[in-house]
């Protein structure tokens, strides 16, 4: 069945090169899509948002159209907006299911849906109502077509802008005018976050100079991802040239925060979450002290945060599955988490005023940006040891390689690498703590399992090897290093690169973009 291009049908998403949708696949999807909704999830509303790719105009039209034809009713913003937006939208409108018309971070060729049920739960393969993103592709696999016999439904155009403003200035803290004196550069590397981030910042008094803020498909200042230097080397260089405070950089569809310093040098979001986590834990007066950490966040930052009294714990990277594991575990106390690559996820009350209406788990790059400002505006410092303790680290970021030639070697790099680990005296970790598939390796040298408010890494030689298989790119297996020690950390990615050129030189396997 290769012509009907399931590849597209992701871990977590729907996501493809345009090219590999033709006019017959992407109305094909869109009636599976509404199917789904309709006789699965059983809402009579969806919300519909799209952000700046130059090809969802289109597939916005064609769903609507199914979604109508399904007797269903379409809240629509028909201007690019945020991924973030999109879920405060579905926050308003909780008893509708949501699909934003997005391909995050990847060129401007990609197109993809990201899709939550009512009460904005993550709907990811395998997850959700008979199999989630499974059952929608078995619709789209068997062309099963919306009857045209049922009543139609309509299409409302409603914009949500304002109000996310709003609640985000509020629940962050940051009234109008309280951000005056504070220097920012926002770089949006033309993607769809550029208004809300703005018009906020600037109503909070900041004095911010924006970059690539008009939205623009066709992302000429390059891949709309933050963690690509060479996309945000420009946005870097002119944190060091210019007169700023701080500067932040965000991907194509806005749920990514790359925060920068005034060198424009990157402050990793678990020391910023480390910073910012006393300005979150007020929100839920004191219910919430349990916290997601990324699989790839330094030890540094876990003993920073746990020193906050907060309890961090290690989980699988997915954002359908952190947001999941978010919402489930909210009565139990966790209300955040955060990926090293720029994702920030939290519990947000559906009511600010109201808590007890219940929390939604989102991601809102709106309100933790900020929350980083208010806090940089109140503790400085704060971020100046940031930076100080960042730099006492060396660091190999997250290289790949990709195995199209060979996917079934995977395992066996994977293994072998785990293996060779394991010799060198690394403690093993592949499971969270409860039990469940951490869907990756974390290999540590003198370092806890599990980080407290009485760990202490004073004068002691550690390192941490971190390796996953991408859930968002085919074929593709991750590792980082990262050490207090310059010679260790270099030893261990030399002996994972070791071990990974073998299958390269074989023609298993190639390197991929470290940049």
């Amino acid at each position: 069945m290769e012509d009907l291009n399931l590849g597209m049908f992701k871990s977590y998403d729907i996501r493809t090169k345009v090219f590999n949708l033709t006019d017959a696949l992407r109305v094909r999807l869109c009636h599976a899509l509404a199917l789904y909704c309709r006789d699965v999830l059983k809402v009579t509303s969806v919300v519909v948002c799209r952000d700046a790719r130059l090809h969802v105009p289109l597939i916005a039209e064609d769903l609507t159209d199914a979604m109508k034809l399904a007797g269903l009713t379409v809240y629509l913003n028909p201007l690019p907006v945020s991924t973030c937006q999109f879920y405060f939208t579905c926050m308003k409108y909780k008893d509708s299911a949501g699909i934003m018309l997005t391909a995050s971070h990847n060129p401007g060729e990609y197109v993809g849906a990201k899709i939550v049920s009512k009460g904005l739960f993550p709907i990811a393969m395998d997850y959700g109502p008979e199999g989630g993103i499974r059952r929608i592709m078995q619709y789209y696999i068997d062309d099963c077509r919306v009857d045209k016999s049922g009543r139609k439904g309509r299409c409302v155009v409603i914009n949500e802008l304002n109000n996310y403003i709003d609640y985000s200035m509020k629940l962050a803290g940051v009234k109008e005018g309280s951000l005056k004196g504070l220097k920012v550069m926002l770089e949006f590397l033309s993607g769809s976050a550029g208004v809300e981030e703005a018009l906020a910042f600037q109503r909070a008094g900041a004095d911010i100079e924006v970059r690539n803020v008009v939205p623009d498909g066709f992302f000429r200042s390059g891949d709309p991802n933050p963690i690509i230097e060479s996309s945000v080397a420009p946005a870097r260089q002119a944190m060091k040239n210019g007169d700023f405070d701080i500067g932040f950089c965000f991907d194509g569809d806005g749920d990514r925060m790359d925060f920068m310093d005034r060198d424009g040098k990157q402050i990793v979001p678990g020391l910023n979450m480390s910073i910012i986590i006393d300005k979150l834990l007020p929100i839920y007066n004191g219910t919430k002290r349990d916290f997601y950490a990324d699989v790839k966040a330094i030890p540094i930052s876990l003993c920073e945060i746990a020193k906050r009294g907060v309890n961090v714990h290690i989980i699988r990277n997915g954002h359908s599955f952190i947001k999941a594991k978010l919402r489930d575990n909210c009565d139990r106390g966790f209300f955040s988490s955060e990926e090293e690559s720029a994702h920030y996820y939290i519990n947000l009350p559906y009511d600010e005023d109201h808590p007890e209406k219940g929390y939604a788990a989102v991601e809102s790059t709106l309100f933790f940006a900020l929350v980083t400002a208010r806090s940089y505006v109140e503790d400085p410092a704060a971020y100046r040891r940031a930076r100080k303790l960042q730099d006492s680290i060396f660091r190999v970021r997250e290289w790949p390689i990709l195995c199209e030639a060979a996917p079934e070697k995977m395992p066996e790099i994977l293994q072998r690498v785990e293996d060779r680990m394991r010799e060198l005296g690394a403690i093993v970790i592949d499971r969270m703590e409860d039990g469940s598939d951490l869907d990756a390796t974390l290999m540590r040298f003198n370092l806890p399992e599990k980080f407290t408010a009485q760990t202490d890494l004073e004068g002691v030689t550690w390192a941490q090897v971190a390796q996953r298989i991408s859930r968002s790119e085919d074929a593709m297996a991750r590792w980082e290093v990262v050490s207090n020690n310059r010679e260790e950390c270099e030893r261990l990615n030399n002996e994972v690169r070791a071990i990974v050129s073998e299958y390269v030189d074989a023609g298993f396997a190639r390197f991929g973009n470290e940049d």
